[in-house]
């Protein structure tokens, strides 16, 4: 089951990239909900074989996964899911995070290193968990939030829910040992246990994600986390 929807979240990444550059025909939405009929039914005939699998749980199940992927896919087409969006405007951030049902919001400053290093494990997540909005505001251009959220130290990552505060990581100090990287798993499992990325039908497992190892090459080791001048 898990490498079936795996290919259905990255069959719905890939398209919405190709429509990015193609006009999109009424051919095209039809081939993408007949994809999602087939995956619902390839579900169906793999829970039926499970002789023990109750009826009716079996149904409700079956429901409560097509409604996720239905969701997935509005998501990413629709919302600005499956990457790590940049927001240029302070209100539009305060917005997101406020209105959004989960969203992980990542302060930064481009020409910081560190900052650039969790750009990519974030963009990493972003691709994964599809019920999750992530973003990255310039500091400089949210003083607003700067002063209200006392950043002081980057990277400065939120995690938000239901517009509340759960899960906040000032440098990498929660992330290990290494003040210059961590493993992108220690990132995963601590979000999910705030409750800011889910799998509501615990389709994958969180250990699953490809491990990334902390390039020296493309960052300074000897650089500090950045206090901002505020």
């Amino acid at each position: 089951m898990e490498d079936k929807l795996d290919r259905y979240y990255t069959n719905v990444l890939s398209n919405v990239e190709k429509d990015k550059h193609t006009t999109v025909d009424s051919d095209d939405k039809s081939s993408g909900e007949e994809n999602l009929d087939e995956l619902l039914n390839e579900l169906d005939r793999e829970l039926d074989e499970d002789h023990e699998f109750l009826s009716a749980y079996r149904s409700e199940r079956l429901q409560q996964i097509s409604d996720h992927l239905k969701q997935v896919k509005k998501n990413v087409e629709d919302d600005g899911y499956g990457r790590l969006q940049c927001i240029d405007n302070e209100a539009d951030a305060i917005q997101i995070c406020t209105k959004t049902t989960m969203v992980v919001i990542h302060f930064e400053l481009e020409t910081f290193g560190k900052c650039q290093y969790m750009n990519e494990k974030l963009e990493n997540l972003a691709k994964r968990y599809l019920t999750t909005r992530f973003i990255k505001v310039n500091v400089q251009t949210c003083p607003f939030l700067v002063n209200k959220l006392n950043i002081k130290v980057l990277p400065f990552v939120v995690g938000y829910k239901n517009g509340l505060e759960k899960v906040r990581y000032v440098g990498f100090s929660k992330l290990g040992n290494d003040p210059n990287g961590f493993d992108i798993r220690r990132l995963e499992q601590s979000l999910a246990h705030s409750g800011v990325i889910e799998d509501t039908f615990e389709i994958r497992k969180h250990s699953s994600v490809n491990t990334e190892r902390f390039a020296s090459t493309n960052h300074d080791r000897s650089e500090s986390d950045s206090d901002l001048d505020i």
